[in-house]
């Protein structure tokens, strides 16, 4: 399904064939459909494949790290480590947020995405705040704040047609510690960038 995943972040939904899929994946017509029972199928598969993965980094996360700001710093690497694959799934959930696109599969494997983001990090804010770690903010207000400009950080990317986002990201993660008063304890050490920036993409 990856080599559908590349087509659909590519292109768009409607321009992609089954034949461009089974050229590029290097297999017959008959053996997708022998999985799928159309392109739809193939689409939402891929797709919520892609999410769930994704989730799982983020949940494999949270196991282990009791620390807010430790799980902070994870989040904001694993973003960083998985920002080919997650850079795909931006796309085509951009895409998808277009007219006459309607797999409810989809629609509510995009919703489990934001959802799970939110949560680590409503989550990872409220644990800072009631240990002393955070000065009193809005935990929801944080996470949407970060979720909204991840995603920008990704939508510049294709502007620009740069897939490095490790820059913008610890400036990001920056931003977000001053925000939680924590700008004199934590800084971007000088060599931070080119060190995340040199994480292999998985």
């Amino acid at each position: 399904m990856s080599a559908a995943v590349d087509l659909f972040s590519e292109c768009d939904y409607s321009s992609v064939t089954i034949q461009d899929i089974t050229r590029r994946a290097g297999v017959t017509h008959s053996l997708v459909y022998y999985h799928f029972k159309n392109k739809e199928e193939l689409f939402t598969r891929a797709v919520t494949n892609l999410i769930e993965k994704t989730i799982k980094g983020y949940q494999e996360s949270r196991k282990h790290h009791s620390d807010p700001v430790d799980l902070i710093e994870d989040w904001f690497e694993n973003n960083i480590r998985l920002s080919q694959d997650l850079r795909k799934l931006v796309k085509i959930m951009f895409d998808y947020a277009g007219p006459g696109q309607s797999s409810p599969s989809v629609a509510n494997a995009i919703h489990n995405f934001y959802d799970e983001e939110h949560k680590i990090l409503a989550a990872s804010v409220t644990q800072g705040i009631s240990t002393g770690h955070f000065k009193a903010v809005d935990p929801v207000r944080i996470a949407s704040f970060v979720s909204t400009h991840i995603d920008g950080i990704f939508y510049d990317s294709f502007i620009r047609d740069d897939d490095d986002i490790a820059p913008a990201m610890l400036d990001l993660k920056w931003v977000l510690w001053i925000m939680l008063g924590l700008n004199e304890d934590v800084s971007i050490k000088k060599n931070e960038v080119s060190r995340l920036a040199a994480i292999p993409s998985r």
